[in-house]
Parts: structure tokens; C-alpha cells; sequence
């Protein structure tokens, strides 16, 4: 212990020593050089609050023992935090090297966790990849199809309780489920070719489907799109970057057809590791939720406020089934994901390429119970649930 004191004495102290040898030659001949606040402001952007934390436990040690800062010491370090700094690369996080060098590499310096679930780390930052052409035309190839969810069996004494009280929404349609990449599917329903792993029939757009009829049976008025974009992108003959941009055609247009809709779901599955992506609830698998918000909506606070809202009540009805709430900047990914046509405009990754169709399915039940739940309390303080969080 007095070691780790004396070398943090020693950095501290050359620190100070260096910034005050700096002070004295940009002060001399009269240098008008200076450090603008804004400088200061971009730099301490850099420091997470746990690394503060970190920092603050280790004079203070009953604050170690209250506040959770991570295990990863090299990213909570101060000189990680000084090697993040004048690099620009993240300690343990490979890809913020590679990604600077390799065209394709996903970089985390424009993205972080917002609200952090259990295990989430951007060493996972997943990836969306196209799907092959032969994968998605023909299913010949697919592996024998799992049964299906009824054919499956369950523990119905395992399954967590629904909420007592069920919401109304008096018969309209407030909840509008799609799927952007809605081929994509799992190695359980079919072989992967490359690095894609997707279905024409046996994909996410079938969870959409479970999701939308959950909400139904739990008083939430629910519709849920049939589109198949990734088809009507090959009739267009137009590239698959373009897949946010043609479904943001169909929200559009169900806006436009009904407008009490305001929340706006779209269902994704995840590339990462099955020990990321799943968990086990009172006997019961699920696939593990990861909320993504897009920073280049302009209004992403307020979809971000949704979203953490609903990972909080998730963590009370289902422990860790919640992997968090991640933000993506404007300079990674599409960075919008069509969350600028409502505040509640979600985008979900369920589970992963490794999780299952039955996993996914108690996901979107489980699902459907939060929100059930989030909009039964807004119902209960008397705010109108196009207020919660949506008004367009």
C-alpha cells in the first residue's frame, strides 16, 4: 500500500513539475499562447465520472466499497485516462487503434454507455453486416427450422408476474413495431455465410410480430409492420447502406395513416457473444435487451430519457435482462436510426447471433410487461400517454 502511494506521489509530483516548467516558457518573450476554456472543456470530455470515482477511492475507501467503478483498471487509471488523452486511444479497447487504420473498423470513440447493464462493455460495439445475396434469396440451404414458441416447453410457474392492472388505450394504436434489418436471424435457424447470419422467413421480423401481439394482450394497442426491406432494397436495386432510409418511408407512412401512433420500436439482433446476450430469470432464458440511441437526432436527449426509463424498470421486473442504454455519436454508424420522428422512437437489440427464437420470443414478452407497466404508471399520475414521453 505505501508503494502505490509513494508511485502516485511520484506522477503527481511530475505532473505539477511539468506544468509549471510549461507555465514559465509560454510566459516568457511575452507569448500570448493560452489555454482557451474550451481546450480545457474538449479535454476533460475524456474522464468518465467512475474514473473520478476511481480516482477519489482510493484516498476515500468506503467510497471504493459504495460505488462500483469497474474492474478494468487500465481505463479507470490515471495513466490510462492521460494515455487516452494524448492518444486517443482507449486502454484494452483494441478497435480504437485498428479502427483509425482499417476502412470498415468500428471505432467507440464516438460512442458510450449511457446507463450501463451488467457485463456491457464497448468491447462489444456490435457491427451490422449486410446479408449475403445467396443467404437471403435462397433458403434452400437453411438448416432443419426450429419448432415453434407453442411447440416449446415451458415453465409457466419460472415466469415472472405480469403487472395486476392492465392499461387501455381505448382501442387505438399507439405502439408501431418494424424492422429495419429484418433478415436478420440466428445460428439456430440457419447457417451463416461470411459473417452474416440471416433468413428471409425465420428472422427478427418474427419476434416484431410476438412483440406486437403481447402488447395487445396487456391492454397497449400495438401495430406491427410486414415490410420486407431488405427486398424492396434489391427491387430498387439500392445498397444496403440505405436500409434506415427506406424504412424511415414506412414509419413515415404509418404515422401519416394513424396518428395516435408515438412509439416507435425497431427490433434488431446483436452480433455479441452468447454470455453477453443472455440471461437466466427464475428458470427462464432470455435473450438480454441493449437500448441504441442515435446522437444525430437533434432531440436525442428525450428519446435517451425514454429509453433509460425503461431500462430502470427493467432492472425492477427483470434483473440485468437490460444490457443498457448505449449512445452513438454522428460519427459512427447512421448515428439517427429514424428517432428523429418521435421521442419515443427505440432502437433494440435483442439478444444475439447465439441467443435463440424462443429466448427472443421471452424477450419480447418480458418486454411488453415494462412497457405495459410504463405506461400503466403514466396512466396512474393522470399524464396523457402521447405526452409519455411522444407528442409530435
Amino acid at each position: 500500500m505505501a508503494s502505490f502511494i509513494q508511485r502516485q506521489f511520484v506522477v503527481l509530483s511530475f505532473i505539477t513539475a511539468f506544468l509549471f516548467v510549461m507555465t514559465g516558457v509560454l510566459s516568457l518573450g511575452g507569448n500570448k499562447l493560452m489555454i482557451a476554456s474550451s481546450t480545457v472543456q474538449q479535454a476533460a470530455t475524456h474522464i468518465s465520472s467512475l474514473a473520478i470515482l476511481g480516482w477519489m477511492g482510493q484516498e476515500i475507501p468506503v467510497l471504493s466499497e459504495i460505488v462500483q467503478t469497474g474492474s478494468d483498471r487500465r481505463t479507470n487509471s490515471v495513466s490510462g485516462f492521460l494515455f487516452q488523452l494524448a492518444t486517443s486511444i482507449q486502454p484494452g479497447d483494441l478497435r480504437s487503434l485498428l479502427g483509425r487504420e482499417l476502412p470498415g473498423m468500428v471505432t467507440t470513440d464516438d460512442a458510450r454507455f449511457v446507463v450501463a447493464g451488467k457485463g456491457a462493455s464497448l468491447s462489444d460495439f456490435y457491427i451490422e453486416y449486410p446479408p449475403h445475396p445467396k443467404q437471403v434469396i435462397d433458403a434452400s440451404d437453411a438448416i432443419p427450422l426450429s419448432p415453434k414458441p407453442a411447440e416449446n416447453e415451458t415453465d409457466k410457474t419460472a415466469e415472472p408476474p405480469k403487472p395486476i392492472a392492465k392499461p387501455n388505450t381505448d382501442g387505438k394504436k399507439v405502439v408501431y413495431v418494424y424492422n429495419t434489418h429484418n433478415r436478420e436471424s440466428w445460428y439456430s435457424e440457419t447457417k451463416p455465410v461470411g459473417s452474416s447470419v440471416d433468413h428471409p422467413t425465420r428472422n427478427i421480423s418474427m419476434v416484431g410480430k410476438h412483440l406486437s401481439e403481447a402488447l395487445n394482450e396487456r391492454g397497449i394497442g400495438a401495430d406491427v409492420s410486414t415490410d420486407d426491406i431488405y427486398q424492396e432494397l434489391l427491387n430498387q436495386k439500392k445498397d444496403y447502406a440505405l436500409s434506415y432510409a427506406q424504412s424511415l418511408q414506412v414509419v413515415k407512412a404509418a404515422a401519416e395513416n394513424n396518428r395516435e401512433l408515438h412509439y416507435f420500436f425497431d427490433l434488431h439482433r446483436d452480433t455479441a457473444p452468447r454470455d453477453r446476450t443472455t440471461v437466466t430469470i427464475k428458470g427462464k432464458t432470455y435473450a438480454r435487451v441493449l437500448f441504441v440511441i442515435g446522437k444525430r437526432n437533434k432531440s436525442f436527449e428525450k428519446n435517451e430519457a425514454f429509453a433509460t426509463e425503461l431500462h430502470k424498470l427493467m432492472e425492477e421486473m427483470y434483473p440485468e435482462l437490460s444490457r443498457g442504454v448505449m449512445e452513438k455519436g454522428a460519427k459512427t454508424d447512421h448515428g439517427e436510426y429514424n428517432q428523429s420522428i418521435s421521442p419515443g422512437s427505440l432502437l433494440m437489440e435483442i439478444g444475439g447471433t447465439e441467443n435463440t427464437l424462443q429466448e427472443s420470443y421471452n424477450t419480447a414478452e418480458a418486454l411488453a410487461d415494462v412497457f405495459a407497466a410504463y405506461y400503466l404508471k403514466a396512466e396512474k399520475v393522470d399524464k396523457p400517454a402521447s405526452d409519455e414521453p411522444a407528442k409530435r
